[in-house]
Formats: C-alpha cells, sequence, structure tokens
C-alpha cells in the first residue's frame, strides 16, 4: 500500500487552516486504506504540545488525574518529541474496541481501545503536518511506509467560513 485516506473529524482544524482563527492543536483522525472509507486502518487524537500545556494547567486535575498528569509532564520536560498515551480496556465492554494494529499491551495482555499521539514536532496542526504525523503513525502502528496520504472531505473555503460563522465565531 502507497497510499492511507485521512479523515480529519473536527471543523476546528479547518478554521485553522482556512486562516478562520488559530490553528487547531488537538485533532482526531481516522485512516482507512481506501477512498471509500470502508477499510478501517485506525483511529488517533494528535495533541501538539501548547494543547498539552493547556491540559496541565486547565484541565487535568494534579491529584484525581496523577498518573495521566505525570506521564503529560514528563513528556513536555523531556527530550523525546513524540510520545503516545492509551487507554486501555476498563470493563468486559470495552474489550471488543481493542485496536486491531499493532500497539503496545497492558499488564492484563489487552491492546489499547484509544491510542494519543503527544507531538513536539508542531505547535498547530495544517494539512502538512497532519501528514507527517499520519506518515509515523502509519509506520509506528500499521508497519508501512506510506509515500502518499490522501486527506478526505476537504471543505471549500466558503463551507469553512460559513460553518465558522454559524458554529463557532458566536461563542468566542
Amino acid at each position: 500500500m502507497d497510499t492511507i485516506y485521512v479523515h480529519v473529524r473536527h471543523w476546528l482544524f479547518w478554521y485553522g487552516v482556512y486562516g478562520l482563527c488559530a490553528k487547531s492543536c488537538n485533532d482526531e483522525v481516522t485512516l482507512y486504506s481506501d477512498k471509500e472509507k470502508t477499510k478501517f486502518l485506525g483511529h488517533f487524537d494528535l495533541l501538539a504540545e501548547p494543547c498539552l500545556i493547556y491540559s496541565l494547567n486547565n484541565e487535568l486535575d494534579k491529584v484525581e488525574d496523577k498518573e495521566y498528569f505525570d506521564e503529560m509532564e514528563e513528556f513536555l520536560s523531556g527530550n523525546k518529541d513524540i510520545s503516545y498515551s492509551y487507554i486501555y480496556p476498563r470493563d468486559n465492554r470495552d474489550i471488543s474496541s481493542q485496536v486491531d494494529h499493532y500497539a503496545p499491551l497492558n499488564d492484563k495482555g489487552h491492546k489499547p481501545i484509544y491510542i494519543y499521539m503527544w507531538s513536539k514536532l508542531s505547535k498547530g496542526w495544517d494539512v502538512n503536518e497532519i501528514e507527517k504525523s499520519v506518515k509515523i503513525l502509519a509506520s509506528y502502528f500499521l508497519h508501512m511506509n506510506i509515500d502518499r496520504i490522501e486527506i478526505l472531505e476537504i471543505p471549500t473555503y466558503e463551507e469553512t467560513k460559513l460553518s465558522y460563522e454559524e458554529d463557532y465565531a458566536p461563542y468566542i
């Protein structure tokens, strides 16, 4: 396979791409091996450094979320440019939601149900940064060296501006 097809979930990504607001620093991507989105490869949440810092300062509780908080803080103060965080099955219902591709097992022998990619490679996501990150994910989790990334369902500037004005701008 030489191409991976990517669906970016949030409109906020496109608002930043088209310059209607600052670039997004947290986006979810779903990867497929076909344009029709029938051959699912994986789902990942991409978090750039500003999003991680914001989470530490505003969203996570240092006591209640201690393990996750410490893991994120260690990444931000460390030398790695990329790290991964995983949510593993919490109960028997989650077991069927484990990822199909390679991923590290937890102490119970389960794969994660959700994977976060933490990145210091970019301060915000644009098309080039998404493509670069997808190639890294494909190599690490899918064991594929991909030549091409094609982003699916790219809205026009006009569609994006209308969505921005109706759904986002009134709340900022």
